[in-house]
């Protein structure tokens, strides 16, 4: 497998299962027997977004390690205004659940441009070390310990959960939620909180305790 389509593998993956862990938590609580059918959708929609967004911002830093050229202030705006154009695709998929949503850039533009950087930052730092070595393990054993490791993966996955928070907030809701949005707002971003944590420790422990 291709570098690109191994790390955007590796990241889809982490994804995929953050979300399912999500949903998985929110089954359990009374509040949500109403609510979860068409978040559910809401939510599975919105890490099929986030997947294309990252596996761009992964293609674009290693096409900037195979030009020489280094990650700047210029290729986040122009990820950022690529992933506003998944959005749009993401609200017309989105109709299918009865929810109205205006996306608020305001809101969660400081989030996404964090997570933007940080993602394009480590993946660009991946590439430029994979150049030496001859398998990601030991790329990362390079360039991180296991509680850096984990505290990025933790920070990527928290910066997703409050951009997704942020956008909750701006789905109107069907009339017998509405009364229930701050409750729905706060557990649905509590869950994905511990569940970054949990993930990212569980990923790193992988990565790092295995044998080599």
């Amino acid at each position: 497998m291709k570098r690109v389509d191994l790390l955007c593998s590796m990241n889809r993956e982490m994804l995929e299962v953050f979300s399912e862990h999500t949903v998985q938590n929110l089954k359990v609580m009374p509040l949500f027997r109403l609510a979860l059918p068409p978040l559910q959708a809401l939510l599975a929609a919105n890490v099929d977004k986030e997947i294309e967004k990252d596996r761009r911002i992964i293609t674009h830093a290693a096409s900037l390690q195979r030009l020489g050229d280094e990650p700047g202030p210029e290729h986040v705006d122009s990820l950022l205004q690529q992933a506003r154009e998944i959005d749009q695709a993401f609200l017309r998929k989105a109709a299918i659940v009865p929810f109205n949503i205006q996306i608020q850039y305001q809101d969660i533009e400081l989030y996404r441009q964090r997570r933007t950087e940080m993602l394009l930052e480590a993946s660009y730092r991946i590439f430029r070390q994979w150049q030496a070595m001859g398998s990601l393990r030991r790329v990362l054993l390079q360039l991180y310990d296991q509680t850096q490791f984990q505290q990025l993966l933790q920070d990527i996955l928290q910066l997703y959960a409050m951009e997704t928070h942020m956008l909750s907030t701006s789905v109107r809701l069907p009339f017998p939620l509405t009364r229930l949005r701050e409750s729905i707002t706060r557990s649905i971003t509590q869950v994905m909180e511990q569940e970054a944590q949990l993930l990212s420790s569980s990923l790193a422990k992988r990565m790092f305790q295995r044998n080599p």
